[in-house]
């Protein structure tokens, strides 16, 4: 699969959204918390406020935004393997299917590394 240098770049954006979406997710959660520990240890019976809302819907909304660009990711990356190995007798797709399915986030980084940036050489023999 022939990619150009900008399509690579995007792919490389692409490719750490999903630990960026994972991070502020956390972010999210863990200021919501500590924002909201104090309202609800001291009233315990008041109905929650806005903010208790608003920073519930912000986490789910950045958990779901990471779900559906880290499947994506998975499924764009597993094409570009069948396609670019098409000619392997090894066992090189199984497990790089294996350790999308398994590691996730950090074994997708690594395929972007090791061969969709890498520009393949092609075999120009001349005589």
């Amino acid at each position: 699969m022939n990619l150009s240098k900008n399509q690579k770049i995007l792919l490389g954006i692409l490719h750490f959204l999903p630990l960026i979406g994972i991070i502020a997710y956390f972010y999210f959660i863990f200021s919501f918390v500590f924002n909201n520990i104090e309202n609800l240890g001291t009233h315990p019976d008041e109905q929650p406020q806005l903010e208790f809302f608003k920073a519930f819907f912000a986490a789910f909304i950045v958990i779901i935004l990471t779900l559906l660009v880290s499947i994506g990711i998975k499924i764009f990356d597993i094409i570009h393997l069948t396609r670019s190995n098409k000619d392997d007798k090894g066992n090189k797709i199984l497990i790089w299917v294996l350790l999308f399915v398994f590691t996730g986030i950090i074994s997708e980084i690594v395929y972007y590394f090791l061969e969709i940036l890498p520009e393949k050489k092609e075999n120009n023999t001349s005589l």
